[in-house]
């Protein structure tokens, strides 16, 4: 059988980013016991939507579902002596911290650097900031919009002439939370042949911007920018090169001049092959042509002319499709989860699979769940000192959970 390969390893989460969410959930989902730590009120993205039908609660926060699988709720009201100290118990025992506390506000938390080497040297402390821990920005907040915005993707996104776009979602985030999980594991693997724990800067801008695709690297090198790819290009790039509406969705050609013959072939005109020069042709009759050819096909009719020939050609996936996909459904990403109030839905599962690792998923947690149990087994608490730790309302929501 599979082995979880992060059994054993104790990781508390301090943090309300994506960043360190979609992390640590692919933490727990190889096996180490996330400790998230929650205010009285619940993390932030608790109030996220959407929410099930007849359910607007920050126990059904699709988001919070999703980015917290496997993961224990510890609420620790953080604003107290009581609880900072309960903090200090967790990381003395754990293996790993993710944070992203403002910097400062980490002083008074017991979670700056200087304090976390000294109090617990073999910690391995992965911090995440917008921009940085020093310089002029370093105490800047941000949202994901602003992180993409300065990272210098949304200069890529969006039609020439009009303001630049920004991704769906938190994409900035997302993109971070493998270099923060990366970043972790080549951490710990340190300390296993070190015995020293590590502090780890992450900082969203600079993962925005090596992720520039060749724009960014033309530009840092001061290259001269390639044809086409000097400034925004939407989504009318050339004629083999953009989407398509069909007569259900769109569809997406993506063709390189290797790829022309089977374009041409694909679309029922192989004799112009010898006009893929002509940019008359090309940005005229042929453009037109391709847009008329689409309209008159369903998505999936333009994918199976496609693979029939060997064009590469595809339709553009909505979340329907990809759950009801033969293909994905075959490679094992789907997992069900049941949760006591969300009930069971399916999530993707791991990142990666490996031919002796295993991944598990466990249900997101109730708002302090774990809490009791937990300041228990960690520091051999009674019902009576967690409610004073916790405070008297949040105990009535640990209580319930347990």
């Amino acid at each position: 059988m599979p082995d979880l390969p992060l059994v054993g390893t104790v990781v508390v989460e301090v943090a309300t980013g994506t960043a360190s969410a979609l992390a640590s959930r692919m933490m727990a989902g190889y096996g180490a016991e996330v400790l998230k730590v929650e205010p009285p009120s619940g993390d932030p993205m608790r109030g996220v939507g959407p929410f099930p039908a007849g359910h607007a609660d920050g126990e059904t926060s699709a988001a919070f579902l999703y980015f917290h699988g496997g993961k224990s709720s510890v609420v620790l009201d953080l604003d107290t002596a009581a609880a900072r100290a309960e903090l200090a118990n967790l990381l003395a025992g754990a293996d790993i911290l993710l944070t992203d506390v403002p910097l400062s506000k980490r002083e008074s938390l017991g979670l700056s650097e200087a304090h976390l080497r000294e109090a617990v040297p073999r910690l391995t402390v992965i911090s995440v900031t917008p921009y940085g821990e020093t310089g002029p920005q370093a105490n800047y907040l941000a949202t994901d919009l602003t992180e993409a915005a300065s990272g210098g993707q949304m200069s890529l996104m969006g039609d020439p002439g009009k303001p630049p776009l920004k991704a769906y979602g938190n994409q900035a985030e997302c993109q971070s939370a493998f270099h923060v999980y990366g970043a972790a594991m080549a951490a710990l693997l340190l300390r296993f042949r070190t015995d020293k724990g590590s502090y780890v800067e992450l900082a969203v801008q600079e993962l925005q911007a090596s992720a520039m695709e060749a724009q960014g690297p033309m530009a840092y090198n001061r290259d001269p920018a390639m044809p086409g790819l000097s400034s925004r290009t939407g989504n009318g790039m050339r004629v083999t090169w953009s989407q398509y509406r069909c007569k259900d969705g769109y569809a997406g050609i993506f063709v390189n001049a290797p790829n022309l013959p089977s374009f041409f072939e694909a679309i029922g005109r192989p004799d112009d092959l010898s006009r893929a020069l002509d940019d008359e042709f090309m940005t005229g009759e042929l453009l037109a042509y391709v847009k008329e050819w689409c309209a008159v096909r369903t998505r999936n009719e333009v994918y199976e002319v496609a693979i029939a020939i060997g064009a590469p050609f595809s339709y553009v996936a909505t979340p329907d499709d990809l759950l009801t996909s033969p293909t994905i459904e075959q490679t094992g990403i789907w997992r069900e989860v049941q949760h006591p109030i969300a009930g069971t839905f399916r999530v993707p599962g791991p990142p990666f699979r490996a031919s002796n690792s295993a991944f598990e998923l466990r249900p997101a947690p109730l708002l302090g769940e774990h809490t009791a149990e937990v300041l228990s087994h960690r520091s051999g608490h009674d019902a009576a000192t967690v409610t004073a730790i916790v405070g008297q309302s949040a105990a009535t929501r640990v209580n319930a959970a347990v």
